[in-house]
């Protein structure tokens, strides 16, 4: 496919690009921007149908030509393709088009783990995401509060693993309904997790970073994790893998 090439901050599509770095660009637009070599090559490889295009600058090498010689190609001039390149990375990036996330319904939870997600840093929602991927949920919700899924920030984090467990989006932490679904979350005042055995269906709420858990909600069971005298938290990410670790260890 022929290539577009873009050198001024007031092209149209480059704009376009410019507001993919921002959650409401993301939900405006129904596209977000991928990068990282290792990222980039996993989602043509296995993902291709959520690939929208290719953004590279002169200099770069070309991505494999039989992945996107049917795909948009923009090549960029030095200083613009730098202002999308947030991770600096200097590689090609891609143009994701992800679909809309489908509204959760506990009725429709799976056996397993569903990991219902509140985390305001999108570092650590694509931290947790490609946890959870590796260690085997059956789903992931989104809550209102959490950054986007696709947020760049995101997207560094959990790469191709964000197209390999469905994601939903959620209601607000306080709203949380699991619908009679055993509801776990993590709290400094819970029980030990090494003691814990857990139901074959569940949910699971880590607490939002800093206010945590809000007494509204009424969960099954509270869990903590042994730490060293000294130590009172951990990330809430690193917290939550370590839990999922012992349910996938457990079962």
């Amino acid at each position: 496919m022929q290539t577009k090439d873009i050198v001024s901050r007031d092209n149209p599509t480059f704009r376009l690009f410019l507001r993919l770095g921002k959650t409401r660009g993301i939900k405006k637009e129904g596209l977000t921007i991928l990068s990282g070599p290792k990222q980039v090559d996993e989602v043509l490889k296995s993902f291709p149908q959520h690939v929208e295009g290719v953004i590279f600058s002169t200099g770069h090498e070309p991505l494999s030509t039989s992945r996107v010689k049917d795909l948009p190609r923009y090549r960029l001039a030095p200083d613009l393709f730098r202002l999308l390149d947030l991770f600096d990375t200097r590689q090609p990036l891609l143009l994701l088009r992800p679909g809309p996330l489908p509204e959760f319904s506990p009725t429709r939870c799976p056996t397993g783990c569903t990991l219902c997600i509140p985390f305001q840093d999108p570092v650590n929602v694509g931290a947790v995401i490609r946890s959870a991927a590796a260690m085997g949920v059956s789903g992931i919700v989104a809550l209102k509060e959490a950054a986007h899924p696709f947020h760049p920030k995101s997207l560094r984090g959990a790469g191709s693993t964000i197209f390999r467990v469905p994601v939903f989006q959620g209601p607000g932490i306080a709203d949380l309904n699991t619908g009679g679904i055993p509801l776990i979350t993590l709290s400094l005042e819970g029980g030990n997790l090494q003691a814990f055995k857990f139901p074959a269906t569940f949910c699971l709420l880590p607490g939002l970073e800093g206010p945590g858990i809000p007494k509204t909600l009424t969960p099954h069971a509270q869990l903590t994790i042994p730490m060293a005298t000294g130590v009172d938290s951990l990330n809430a990410a690193v917290a939550t893998a370590i839990v999922l670790y012992a349910w996938n260890t457990a079962a």
